[in-house]
């Protein structure tokens, strides 16, 4: 039996910097930080909105994840589900939070690009209210 999506990874080149981004300015919760196995240089470091279940693993690139290494600042195909949009938006951009574009109205909702503290493009979506 399935029970839920656990983790979603995010690669990233600096798991401290992007521990600090999602904790300290996105305001999720961090689930894990513990070495790999004895002597890592990497962690397993993953964080959730509060009170959300899927948890998103910051994944470093390292020599077992380097083929990703291409991946890292570009698009994550990661959807976020929020609530008011814009004001979530007008408050990370008072924290310095990069956007690609403003937010965008189409009839399954309103959405805007994000940019992480990799330059990781995650997606924001408001579901529409009927």
């Amino acid at each position: 039996m399935f029970n839920r999506v656990g983790t979603v990874s995010v690669f990233v080149s600096d798991q401290q910097r992007a521990k600090d981004f999602y904790v300290n300015t996105l305001g999720f919760e961090l689930k894990q930080d513990a070495e790999l196995y004895p002597g890592a240089t990497s962690r397993w470091v993953s964080v959730a909105p509060q009170g959300g279940e899927t948890e998103i693993m910051l994944q470093a690139v390292d020599e077992n994840w380097s083929h990703y290494a291409p991946v890292v600042g570009k698009s994550q195909a990661l959807t976020l589900d929020v609530s008011d949009i814009e004001q979530l938006v007008a408050d990370l951009k008072a924290k310095g939070v990069a956007f690609q574009q403003e937010v965008q109205s189409a009839p399954w909702g309103k959405s805007v690009f994000m940019y992480d503290s990799e330059g990781n493009m995650l997606l924001l979506v408001e579901q529409p209210t009927f």
